[in-house]
């Protein structure tokens, strides 16, 4: 519904049923595998503060304001195949999977989610397939930036690779 391109990522949404704020990267906690490190530990009192604060919170958007992606016909192409890899690598045919997820990344490369879900199934791969996506951003941010957050210290996985 909203489009989400990568995970974690936070849709706010008030009593009315409007979109207060939209972010990728929205990690509760730092976390830590060895020597590696990802997450911010300052979103959660972000959205503490609006659930403390309603609409004082100075970390709510106005409903006209929050940016929604954009979903092109390429992309809403993109889901109904994801969704078709699923099934058929459920079924235990890899083959077809592997087709539609393919066209899934084809249609909405942006997606991380595409690509997750079918890196999920090469786990031998799985780490040097996302380093090279990562790489491949050059100096694109991994997430979008959080609006509202300091000086966007935190450490995400893309920093890292």
């Amino acid at each position: 519904m909203y489009n989400l391109l990568n995970v974690p990522s936070a849709v706010w949404i008030d009593e009315q049923g409007r979109v207060r704020r939209l972010d990728e990267g929205a990690y509760a906690q730092v976390h830590k595998m060895g020597d590696f490190e990802f997450g911010r530990s300052d979103y959660a009192p972000m959205v503490v503060d609006w659930a403390q604060r309603g609409e004082a919170s100075p970390h709510i958007q106005d409903p006209g304001e929050v940016a929604l992606p954009r979903v092109t016909d390429e992309a809403a192409r993109a889901e109904p195949a994801f969704r078709l890899g699923v099934y058929f690598q459920q079924a235990g045919l890899d083959d077809k999977a592997n087709t539609y997820w393919a066209m899934a990344q084809s249609l909405n490369p942006d997606s991380w989610n595409y690509h997750r879900q079918d890196w999920a199934f090469t786990p031998d791969e799985a780490n040097t397939n996302f380093a090279k996506k990562v790489q491949s951003l050059g100096d694109k941010p991994y997430y979008k930036p959080i609006e509202g957050l300091d000086d966007g210290s935190a450490t995400t996985e893309g920093d890292k690779p």
